[in-house]
């Protein structure tokens, strides 16, 4: 299945899409195709969460996005329950008109790090981290995006999981590139610290293997055969 027909298959849905996420770049990837979707961010700390007792540096990363996939999957559940939830006051039994606003629905999650050289990279913290990323991919070594989709059918309770991993080679980026990419700022948003659309690093980018999609942060195909195993 290419990224056009999962595309197909969710511009199809029954069911209503919202995207659990604050990422500019993982909406732009679902109205680049077309699909129709609506946006909740959830409150958690991702930071806090990690798959490995002493250094979250040394978690699985298949494991730590999925694990942080569902953190935000079950933080929005409840923050909607909240939402839905009528005064204590209230005890007529028409719903309330949170609950009209929150008909079942697909709620999709997402997670990514890089791997670089054995080692999770996340977003930069500070300028001199992302120059010092830029510069190492200079090499003959690619950078791996781990991106984990869930997939919770809010009707059914119904949850689906999945991993998609993908790699970037680079040609060596000249030091007045990388200085433009941390004045520009988007990169400092960007786990690995890179964007592969930013028109900037277009000249700079090798191989790819893997889509597009997913090195973004969300891999259409993944979500589409998510999608279908909750509906």
């Amino acid at each position: 299945m290419s990224s056009q027909d999962a595309a197909a298959r969710l511009r199809g849905l029954s069911l209503p899409l919202v995207l659990g996420s604050s990422s500019k770049y993982r909406a732009q990837i679902l109205r680049d195709h077309g699909i129709s979707f609506s946006v909740q961010v959830p409150d958690i700390d991702e930071k806090a969460i990690t798959t490995h007792p002493d250094d979250r540096a040394q978690s699985d990363p298949a494991a730590l996005v999925l694990k942080i996939a569902h953190a935000k999957a079950d933080r929005l559940l409840v923050q909607e329950t909240t939402a839905k939830s009528p005064p204590a006051q209230q005890t007529d039994s028409h719903p309330s008109s949170d609950a009209v606003q929150n008909p079942p629905h697909l709620l999709v999650c997402c997670d990514q790090v890089t791997v670089f050289d054995g080692q999770i990279r996340e977003k930069p913290v500070d300028r001199e981290e992302c120059r010092r990323y830029l510069r190492s991919y200079s090499t003959t070594k690619p950078a791996e995006t781990y991106s984990s989709v869930v997939v919770v059918n809010t009707a059914t309770k119904q949850r689906a999981e999945g991993v998609d991993i993908a790699k970037q080679y680079f040609h060596p980026v000249p030091d007045a590139v990388i200085e433009q990419l941390i004045e520009k700022g988007d990169v400092m948003y960007c786990c690995g610290g890179f964007l592969i659309d930013d028109d900037l690093i277009v000249p700079y980018l090798a191989e790819r293997v893997g889509e597009t999609d997913s090195i973004i942060g969300l891999p259409l195909q993944l979500l589409a055969s998510l999608v279908a195993k909750v509906c």
